[in-house]
């Protein structure tokens, strides 16, 4: 399969959050998002949009591609034998993060350093989660994407 292939794979899987994901496929797609979030930064920088705030092309492009991104994610840690719940937490706390920026003094930064840094801890073990390689064998999500097979 090539690169392209695994690429836009995702996008024919748009709402399908059950099985297993391939680290290539992944990786490979997440690499596609990020090249699609350019290219829709270079046309909103050609229409005048504000370069430093998401313009309505690369707003359009991050809605289109999120559920995919999810579902992908969730697939990938389907591989690694562990459940898309795993994501909820690092999300939520990520969501919560500028309520911090709000509180002056101190105090209040001692505490948003402490909880910037237990976000970066989740999303580091995430991480190390996404990289690991999966499974050859079949386990509770489904077979392997990558197990040798004579099915098309």
């Amino acid at each position: 399969m090539t690169a392209f292939e695994l690429a836009i794979r995702p996008l024919k899987k748009y709402f399908d959050f059950a099985g297993r994901a391939s680290r290539s496929e992944f990786w490979f797609f997440f690499f596609f998002v990020l090249l699609m979030q350019a290219v829709a930064r270079v046309v909103d920088a050609m229409f005048g949009s504000a370069l430093f705030f998401a313009g309505p092309f690369s707003m359009l492009a991050a809605v289109l591609l999120f559920v995919p991104q999810l579902a992908v994610t969730v697939r990938r840690l389907h591989d690694v034998n562990r459940s898309g719940r795993d994501l909820v937490v690092p999300c939520l706390m990520l969501l919560v993060m500028p309520l911090f920026v709000m509180f002056r003094g101190v105090i209040a930064g001692i505490v948003a350093l402490g909880y910037y840094g237990v976000v970066l801890l989740l999303f580091a073990n995430l991480l190390l989660l996404l990289i690991k390689k999966g499974s050859k064998i079949p386990n509770r999500y489904g077979s392997s994407p990558s197990a040798f097979s004579f099915a098309g």
